[in-house]
């Protein structure tokens, strides 16, 4: 017998929900720069080139859980993409944009 995902899940306590919750945005949140990754055709060794550093390097940056945004800003930049940010303040929506440094000098 086959049952759809949402009906065991309501058969869960609160805390078991809770905790399935949790573990399950803690995946995407380890995916998410994988999965782009594969999908835009590049190896962690191809970005990892693109960056100048090792490939061991750039998969610990695929399993970061906290980042500065200027590297998460060269990794998207090295597949290929732009970062940016959606804001919602007060009912109102921003797209919020993280500027590219201009060298000094």
């Amino acid at each position: 017998m086959r049952h759809k995902f949402a009906e065991l899940k309501a058969e869960f306590s609160a805390e078991q929900r809770k905790r399935l919750d949790a573990e399950a945005e803690e995946m995407n949140r380890e995916y998410v720069l994988a999965q782009i990754r594969t999908e835009v055709g590049l190896t962690q060794k191809d970005v990892a080139t693109k960056l100048s550093i090792s490939q061991p390097a750039y998969a610990a940056y695929e399993k970061a859980d906290n980042m500065r945004i200027g590297t998460l800003r060269k990794i998207v930049t090295a597949l290929g993409g732009v970062l940016s940010f959606h804001v919602e303040l007060h009912g109102k929506d921003y797209s919020l944009q993280i500027p590219h440094r201009v060298p000094v000098g």
